[in-house]
């Protein structure tokens, strides 16, 4: 029975050494694509990488991310750490947090104008979304990572 119970433990032994652990792989967005399947993301861990085009000036607790020089910025919140470093400026980052959504006015090209009545908000008078990151954790890409 001992070389029964032996054998059994040597072979189970074996079974957990051979196995090796799955790696997982996560997505790295874009911020351009972040605005692209945002809608979708929102809720979620996710890791969004772009330029650091600027932190904020109380503290570093903001920094905002572009990913290319027209596309839209997506802004992180230092959450789970106390301030993004003053080397992110004008470096690649990747932020990993939890992707948020918020709306804002769109810029009016009219100053004022009316709608008829029962006409719904037109494209000069809507919001638009716009997101950001609730930070856990950061890290500065440098070239040839």
């Amino acid at each position: 029975m001992k070389k029964i119970l032996f054998v059994l433990a040597a072979g189970l032994l074996a079974l957990t050494a051979c196995q090796k652990e799955a790696k997982v792989v996560e997505t790295v967005y874009s911020v351009d694509e972040v605005y692209a399947q945002g809608a979708e993301l929102v809720g979620d861990t996710i890791i969004v990488e772009g330029n650091c085009l600027h932190l904020c000036k109380h503290g570093g607790k903001k920094a905002f991310l572009r990913s290319s020089e027209e596309g839209e910025f997506i802004r992180a919140n230092a959450v789970e750490f106390e301030a993004f470093a003053g080397e992110c400026v004008n470096n690649d980052l990747r932020v990993k947090g939890v992707l948020r959504a918020i709306e804002v006015p769109a810029e009016p090209v009219v100053e004022e104008h009316q709608h008829a009545e029962g006409e719904e908000a037109c494209g000069v008078c809507s919001t638009v979304k716009k997101y950001y990151i609730d930070a856990i954790e950061y890290q500065i890409i440098h070239l040839g990572e």
